[in-house]
């Protein structure tokens, strides 16, 4: 049995899914645990607050996990601590420290796993790809959507371009952790594909709509900012961006899956080189970017 701490937004969750899933059998489903973000959704001046966000993904292979699934690791009687020491790995509780990666052990039959972090990085499911873009195929949109759609797959080059800003600015805490991106990064990332693509059109998406058509220089491309998507719609532009052929990401989880579940094999995926503004975290983060993809 694999249970997993389900913590921060989509993205996230999508990441401590996917890890979880990377190590399954066949025949088994992973068990979400919902209590974190049942426990802090109003705090606020710590966290941004986050809602259970996968159920918009009809075919993942996961079940809420139970009360007392949970408390096996949460909770344990003195029992089941005697049992947890001499059972040799029989359970066992991952928590992962900051961003490093872990190494996840092979589970084998009937063994009881707790996975406790983000996991942000392809390493834990990149061998089961093709499952994972089965599993996390959106919703049908609705016509403003379907619409918008279109207008991404009638152009040769449509690129995704995602500045995030509302939560990274509206909590110190969540700053000093994350950081907002300089507009250079952005300009200096349009200005790659330009050299390498023609022609390119341009598709905006952010929390802050009106700063990026006052900072965002596209010198004269066709260029479209997707602002209708808000709340419990959120996802829509996750889906949008995955539709495009190629993508200037955030430091943004929600960007990253974006580009990851594109397909195509020719996109070009700009990244930020520093996903954090805090150092430590800068430093266990090596593999958050994939090998394919740029940074600048």
């Amino acid at each position: 049995m694999i249970l997993t701490k389900l913590q921060g937004g989509l993205g996230n969750q999508m990441f401590q899914y996917a890890a979880a899933r990377g190590l399954l059998k066949k025949e088994s489903q992973v068990y979400l645990d919902h209590s974190f973000l049942d426990e802090n959704f109003k705090d606020t001046e710590h966290f941004t607050a986050r809602k259970y966000e996968l159920h918009i993904f009809k075919n993942i292979k996961a079940g809420k996990a139970t009360l007392k699934q949970i408390n096996l690791f949460k909770k344990p009687s003195a029992y089941l601590k005697a049992l947890i020491y001499f059972s040799k790995g029989f359970f066992r509780l991952l928590q992962q420290q900051g961003n490093e990666f872990v190494s996840l052990p092979n589970p084998v039959n009937n063994q009881y796993l707790y996975l406790d972090g983000y996991f942000q990085s392809e390493e834990y499911f990149k061998h089961c790809r093709e499952e994972l873009l089965k599993e996390f195929q959106f919703p049908e949109l609705d016509l403003v959507n379907k619409v918008a759609h279109q207008n991404i797959t009638d152009v040769p080059n449509a690129v995704s371009i995602h500045i995030r800003r509302g939560d990274y600015l509206k909590s110190k805490v969540v700053s000093d952790i994350h950081g907002v991106l300089p507009i250079d990064y952005y300009q200096k990332a349009i200005e790659f594909l330009q050299n390498k693509l023609s022609p390119l059109t341009l598709f905006v998406f952010s929390d802050d709509v009106a700063w990026a058509q006052a900072n965002l220089s596209t010198d004269n491309l066709a260029t479209h900012y997707i602002n209708h998507n808000q709340g419990e719609d959120s996802w829509k532009d996750m889906a949008l961006m995955s539709y495009c052929r190629h993508h200037i990401i955030a430091n943004s989880s929600f960007s990253w899956w974006a580009a990851w579940l594109n397909p195509s094999l020719d996109k070009i995926v700009i990244a930020p080189k520093n996903w954090f503004s805090d150092p430590q975290l800068n430093s266990q983060s090596q593999t958050i970017i994939p090998d394919t993809w740029i940074t600048l």
